[in-house]
Order: structure tokens, then C-alpha cells, then sequence
């Protein structure tokens, strides 16, 4: 039994949309703040970062077009290298990537849930953080219209917050547009917008190829596939620079500067504290549905290596009524609650990291191996402004790449190291199935 497609172009596009606005966007543009001191400049790397984020989208939209299946980057990482390229990356994913993204954002859920909850132990939020990858779980076992409901529902709610909060923002008269010019500090160099703040931008960009992953259960996938990644990354790229148009209009850079809650920094400037309070549900709403995101794509990954016969054969298993991949679903959440309870999960992910952007690197210089030795391969979407596009984002994402194994040499060797140790597991099993093959094939004859 196969998966099937149920999914239409919005579920699609406000799955990217759920999966990439998270608490980042109410929390990073303070540090900006404090490294680029100018409005223009904080702006101008907002945009630039969205910029990136689309030439990504531009140039995995081919790649997604040509497999449509489930599995994003492991399917295009497995055409174009081969199926240890494929099994690296879904093995990262499968152990650390996936369960402790999960992890981590339960934990950042239940951090907010608290202030409803007070007096909420340490041992009290493991538990609820736990129950809360559970019911996502149970959603995502249940079936796929459940789960894409749920999710066009959070990412909906989230959206919808977020617009009355920046509409009422603008009219509310509290804030000055004279904040955009006012402002008494030099331009500066525009190289600043490449240096360390691009970080932590294209990091609230991050999550944006979530669609490619459950290429398997889009309808009419060849359209929807490719315009789903396009649509979903301007959708966010307009967000995100509405929304940091708003912490400008509330406050000049001198008070956003630092503000770890700059969101509710503004909203105070603009309402006082009682309203600014409200910001929380906007931020617990995109937290739910990165959760239930992350859990709806990343089980895709193990279900696709498991069909592939390079991962455990119980992965691939789709369950009789509900057409998920029950197993799939069940081994990741096992995992991301076992990370919750033995509290390692931001360790983990922190050595990943670097991996992460390799990998993203390596799919867009798959777009390229695949134009040379797959020609004859059916292409329903072309990359807009091949060759420039794609490699605009590759020189991007290397770049941050470089920078952050530079600044932690140690932390990025670990997580090569946690990569390469899927190879010994890869060439056992594929050992392990061409003796059985061969076995068959010996009691034909």
C-alpha cells in the first residue's frame, strides 16, 4: 500500500508558511537590531535574506518537479550522488534532526504555556512537552487530511494574528515614521548584511523546502510542487518584512536594540504592557505548527528509505485505514520524546547544524549534476535564472557554512562525524539485502 495524494496547493504553501514563521521572527530582530543600528540596513537584510530564501525555492522547485516524492532532499540527494548520499543526510535526520527539532520546540511551547500554568516544575514541563509530541503524533497517525487540517488551521490562526497585529499596528497612531529616517547612526558598510546578523536571518528563513518532503501525497505534484515552494517563501518574505516594518514604526533602533521579546517591545510601545501580552498567542500558534510540521514531513524520510530497502522494512509500512506511515510516525515521536526526557536535544542540534546547510548546499549543486547527466529526465518547472539563482543561494549558504565552522571547528567535526557513522550501518544493510537477493535467486534456479 502507497500514500496517497490529498494534499491541494494551499495545504501545501501553508505548510512551508507553519513551518518556517516560528518564534524566531519575534525574538531575532532585537539582536539585529543591536548589529545593524540603521532602520535601511535592518530592513535591507530582512529583505535580502527573503531574496535567498526564494532563490532556494526557485532552484529545489526543478528538483522537486523531476521526483515528486516523498523525502525532499534525500530523493535529490540519492538521484544525483547515489543512495549513500541519500542515506547520510536520512539518517541525521531520522536520529537527531527530526526528534530533536521536535523536541525543542515542545519545550519552547510548554516555556510559554507556562506563564498560563504557573508554578509548572521542571519534571511537570518534561511531561507536558512529552504529551504534547504525542497528541501531535496521534494527529499525524490518524491520517493526512487530519494532520493538513490541523496544520491549515495553526498556520491559518498564526497568520491571521500576526495580520491584525501588524494592521492595527500601522493604524493605531501609537509609532513615527519618522523612525525610518531619524535615525542618528552612520549607514555603514553594506557588508555588514553578509557578516554575522545574515545568520541568524537565513535561520528564521529555515524550513522553507518543507513541501518537497511530502512530494508523495501532493496532488497533481508537477504543479503544485514547484508553485507550493515559490508561493510559500514570498508569502513569508512579505510577513516577515511587514512585521519588522511594524517594530520600526513602534520604536526607534536605539530602544528595539537587545530586546530578546522585541515583538512585545514593540506592541508595548504601541498599545502598553496589558496589550502586548497578546503577542504570546501569535508565538504559541506558530510553535504548534512548526510541531506539527516537523512531524508531518520528517516522518516522510524515514518512510521513503524504508520503501527504498536502505533503512528498517517496518518504515516503510502504511497503515490499512488511515494511509500514513504509522511506523514511521510512531519510531520518530518514540525518539523526540526519549531526547525531551534525557534533555540533550539542543547539544545534538547543535552539532548538526553544519550539516544541515551542507546538505541544503549539496541539492542545489544537484540541480546542476542532474542538467549534466540526466537531461532526459521530465522537467514540468525550470529553475527561473539557471545558472545565477542556484548559485547565488549555494554561494549564500556556503558561505554561512564556512563561517560557522570557523567559529566552531570542534561542534561541526561532530556533526560529520554523527553523519559518517550512517555509512557502516548503509554497507551492512545493502550487504544484507544483496545476500538475500542472491539467496532468492538461487532457489528459482
Amino acid at each position: 500500500m502507497s500514500l496517497q495524494r490529498r494534499l491541494n496547493l494551499g495545504d501545501a504553501v501553508l505548510l512551508i508558511i507553519g513551518n518556517v514563521v516560528g518564534a524566531g521572527i519575534f525574538t531575532t530582530s532585537g539582536f539585529l537590531a543591536g548589529e545593524l543600528s540603521h532602520p535601511w540596513l535592518f530592513l535591507g537584510i530582512w529583505l535580502l535574506g527573503g531574496l535567498l530564501t526564494i532563490c532556494g525555492a526557485l532552484s529545489y522547485a526543478e528538483l522537486a518537479g523531476m521526483f515528486p516524492l516523498s523525502g525532499g532532499d534525500y530523493q535529490y540527494l540519492k538521484a544525483a550522488y547515489g543512495r549513500w548520499a541519500g542515506f547520510m543526510l536520512g539518517w541525521v535526520l531520522f536520529w537527531v534532526i527530526n526528534p530533536g527539532s521536535i523536541a525543542a520546540l515542545a519545550i519552547g511551547l510548554v516555556s510559554y504555556l507556562s506563564l498560563f500554568v504557573p508554578g509548572l516544575g521542571a519534571v511537570e514541563a518534561k511531561l507536558l512537552a512529552i504529551a504534547l509530541i504525542l497528541v501531535f503524533s496521534w494527529i499525524n497517525y490518524r491520517g493526512l487530511r487530519l494532520s493538513g487540517t490541523t496544520q491549515n488551521f495553526l498556520t491559518l490562526g498564526t497568520v491571521l494574528t500576526l495580520l491584525v497585529l501588524i494592521v492595527a499596528g500601522f493604524s493605531s497612531g501609537g509609532g513615527n515614521w519618522q523612525h525610518l529616517t531619524a535615525s542618528a547612526a552612520p549607514v555603514g558598510s553594506l557588508g555588514k548584511l553578509f557578516a554575522t546578523p545574515m545568520i541568524a536571518v537565513i535561520f528564521t528563513y529555515s524550513g522553507w523546502f518543507a513541501a518537497a518532503y511530502i512530494g508523495g501525497e501532493i496532488k497533481n505534484p508537477r504543479r503544485n510542487l514547484p508553485l507550493s515552494l515559490i508561493l510559500g517563501t514570498l508569502s513569508v518574505t512579505l510577513i516577515y518584512l511587514l512585521i519588522n516594518l511594524v517594530y520600526i514604526y513602534a520604536l526607534p533602533m536605539t530602544q528595539l536594540k537587545g530586546a530578546v521579546n522585541v515583538a512585545q517591545v514593540a506592541m508595548s510601545g504601541l498599545y502598553g504592557p496589558a496589550v502586548a501580552g497578546l503577542v504570546s498567542i501569535p508565538i504559541m500558534l506558530a510553535i504548534a505548527a512548526g510541531i506539527n510540521a516537523t512531524i508531518l514531513t520528517g516522518a516522510r524520510v524515514s518512510f521513503a528509505m524504508g520503501e527504498d530497502g536502505v533503512f528498517w522494512a517496518p518504515l516503510k509500512k502504511v497503515h490499512a485505514s488511515y494511509g500514513t506511515p504509522a511506523c514511521a510516525v510512531l519510531c520518530q515521536a518514540l525518539l523526540a520524546c526519549f531526547l525531551v526526557g534525557i534533555g540533550t536535544f539542543s547539544q545534538l542540534l547543535g552539532y548538526v547544524v553544519f550539516v544541515m546547510l551542507l546538505s541544503s548546499i549539496a541539492s542545489v549543486v544537484a540541480l546542476f549534476v542532474l542538467r549534466w547527466r540526466r537531461p532526459e529526465v521530465d522537467r514540468p518547472y525550470r529553475t527561473w535564472g539557471y545558472p545565477l539563482v542556484p548559485l547565488l543561494f549555494g554561494a549564500a549558504y556556503l558561505w554561512i557554512a564556512v563561517q560557522i565552522g570557523w567559529a566552531n571547528p570542534r561542534t561541526s567535526l561532530l556533526g560529520i562525524l554523527i553523519a559518517l557513522t550512517s555509512l557502516p550501518f548503509y554497507l551492512w544493510r545493502r550487504r544484507k539485502v544483496r545476500a538475500k537477493s542472491l539467496w532468492a535467486d538461487c532457489l528459482d534456479g
